[in-house]
């Protein structure tokens, strides 16, 4: 386990095998990063949520970019994703799909398998729906900024943090 400096990591989180996560991510209570056959490798600014899994059941990495939201429940077994991404509550990346930048998972929806999300895309409703970006995502940006500026300042009130190595 690699800790970046600026990381918050709650101590009651489920961490096992090769994991790395980088500065300013933070992992929630309760969250699951399972590195089972290969690693796991989380960048920076990342939010992992409440009961989120992150999962890597391949031999090769499962790379999570940077700035993304991983909310409550949520499962990520996929090969990873880019930039700026949300999988919203209950929503999963699954099998060996992929997620490029700027996407949206929605409340219970869930990826093909083996799927490559393209860049921009957002996935919603019972009949799993997609559409394209067309603003480019900047109230991610700001929000998400916002979002963990305030959990940097509460989160370790609260709740006990494995210190960076």
């Amino acid at each position: 386990l690699q800790i970046a400096p600026r990381a918050l990591v709650c101590k009651n989180a489920i961490i096992e095998g090769d994991v790395q996560i980088g500065n300013d991510t933070v992992v929630h209570v309760g969250a699951s990063i399972l590195a089972r056959k290969g690693p796991i490798i989380i960048g920076t600014g990342n939010i992992i949520s409440e009961r989120a899994v992150i999962v890597n059941n391949h031999s090769t990495p499962l790379t999570i970019g940077d700035d993304n939201l991983i909310e409550t429940d949520a499962r990520i077994e996929g090969r990873g994703m880019g930039h700026r991404n949300t999988v919203q509550i209950r929503g999963v990346v699954a099998g060996t799909s992929t997620l490029g930048n700027d996407c949206v998972v929605g409340t219970t929806c869930t990826t093909n398998t083996s799927e490559n999300v393209p860049d921009g895309t957002i996935l919603f409703g019972s009949s799993l729906s997609r559409r394209k970006r067309a603003d480019g995502n900047p109230e991610h940006r700001f929000t998400h900024k916002k979002h963990l500026e305030y959990i940097h300042e509460m989160l370790p009130r609260y709740n006990h943090i494995i210190e960076a190595e």
